[in-house]
């Protein structure tokens, strides 16, 4: 699927009360169903060729996480496999992985991408301005499009999300961001990989601060949402089945 169909296929994921699982605990991941703002936010830009791309659902999504140390938490993902479609409202099998688990040119995508999941996080989780998180997820996805089972080529380049890469490619190459400080973000990965999406996994609750600073307002976002408060994302997440047209 093309970058500009992503629209109609996005994942979620919602705020996590507990403490991150260890790693390769068997879990089950459902995405938020509601397919549609505000539970998702959507992004438009124009790529490095001058077209446009999108409207594409950025992060972070609300989804739920049992099993593995959570019961039936509220989590907020960030998607990492741009092409990769995931059913949303559907209960996938999975593993929650560190970054540790990953060898090779995955290894140093998910440290890169951990970088920028950390950056939305000091920016604001599902606060942060549309521009910000649909240049942070765009950068997210390039970075970790060459290990996706359903790769893009040539990928659709959104400038706004360059200057994101360089940092998270300059924090992990001089140490500035560690395996320890990326292991705050462990990666869920399907049973089925050809079938579903990898998320960053971003535990609020009880969960160590990130390195590079406090998210202000964090225990008010929690509130928020433990009231009710929509939240956001799908990618290239594909609707339930009685909602397809």
């Amino acid at each position: 699927m093309s970058i500009p169909k992503i629209a109609s296929n996005l994942v979620v994921g919602m705020v996590c009360a507990v403490l991150c699982p260890v790693a390769h605990a068997t879990t089950i991941l459902t995405l938020d169903a509601n397919f549609a703002a505000p539970d998702y936010a959507f992004y438009t830009y124009t790529d490095t060729n001058g077209a446009v791309q999108g409207p594409t659902p950025v992060a972070p999504y609300i989804a739920t996480l049992n099993g593995g140390g959570y019961d039936d938490a509220s989590v907020l993902l960030t998607c990492y496999d741009i092409n990769s479609p995931t059913n949303v409202g559907t209960a996938y099998s999975g593993s929650v992985e560190q970054v540790t688990d990953f060898t090779g040119a995955a290894f140093t995508e998910i440290m890169e991408s951990t970088y920028l999941v950390n950056k939305l996080r000091e920016d604001g989780l599902l606060n942060t301005p549309l521009a910000t998180r649909g240049a942070i997820s765009l950068a997210i996805w390039e970075i970790m499009n060459p290990s996706s089972t359903d790769s893009v080529t040539p990928f659709a380049s959104d400038p706004a999300a360059q200057p994101y890469e360089l940092q998270a490619v300059d924090a992990v190459s001089d140490g500035s961001w560690t395996i320890a400080d990326a292991n705050l973000y462990p990666t869920w990965v399907p049973v089925a990989p050809s079938s579903a999406q990898r998320f960053a996994v971003i535990s609020l609750d009880e969960a160590p601060e990130p390195p590079t600073g406090v998210l202000v307002g964090l225990g008010l976002l929690s509130l928020g949402l433990a009231s009710g408060w929509p939240g956001v994302l799908k990618l290239r997440f594909a609707l339930p089945s009685s909602r397809r047209s």
